[in-house]
């Protein structure tokens, strides 16, 4: 009878072990900041060197819509503010509108923010994102990035959304 009972045990033990279970899934906390000085040369959440410039007045709005469906898209819940445990921030530090057309413009979009993903208050990892768009003969190496963009000058909302699919991306992992 002992024997079997060890037996039992050991099985459950290593059914235990092969069968994955799921973890209960907590919710992310999200908001957004922007910068209120275009004077300051560092992010004043993690102190990593920025280049502030204007950020249009729907920036945090745009980008908020944004994490929300790429958060939504990789199955990862989330409730608006700041959580108990894990948290991302946007902080936008530069949201240019591009001045011009789809094939011509003055001045090209420009968009810079960086994603704080905390835990317990404390910055577990950083996503960077800081681009403005240029023209392909300016840098031949973004030929694959200049053929998805459909081979125009992109508005800041969409340059942004890249960013934001990026910045999910690189965090996935740790959002689990």
């Amino acid at each position: 009878m002992r024997l079997k009972l060890t037996l039992l045990v050991m099985l459950f033990v290593l059914l235990a072990a092969i069968i994955p279970t799921e973890a209960a899934e907590t919710e992310v906390g999200i908001y957004t900041d922007r910068v209120q000085d275009t004077g300051v040369t560092a992010c004043p959440y993690c102190g990593r060197p920025i280049r502030p410039g204007p950020v249009h007045q729907d920036a945090e709005g745009i980008l908020l819509d944004a994490l929300r469906q790429d958060l939504a898209d990789s199955g990862a819940k989330y409730s608006m503010g700041r959580a108990g445990g894990k948290s991302i921030e946007i902080f936008v530090y530069r949201f240019q509108q591009r001045q011009g057309g789809n094939f011509a413009v003055d001045k090209p979009a420009s968009v810079g923010f960086h994603l704080h993903l905390s835990d317990q208050k404390r910055i577990v990892k950083i996503f960077e994102f800081d681009e403005t768009q240029q023209p392909l003969m300016d840098n031949i190496l973004k030929l694959g990035t200049f053929l998805r963009r459909g081979m125009k000058w992109i508005t800041a909302s969409q340059l942004a959304e890249e960013g934001i699919e990026k910045g999910v991306a690189y965090l996935q992992e740790d959002l689990k």
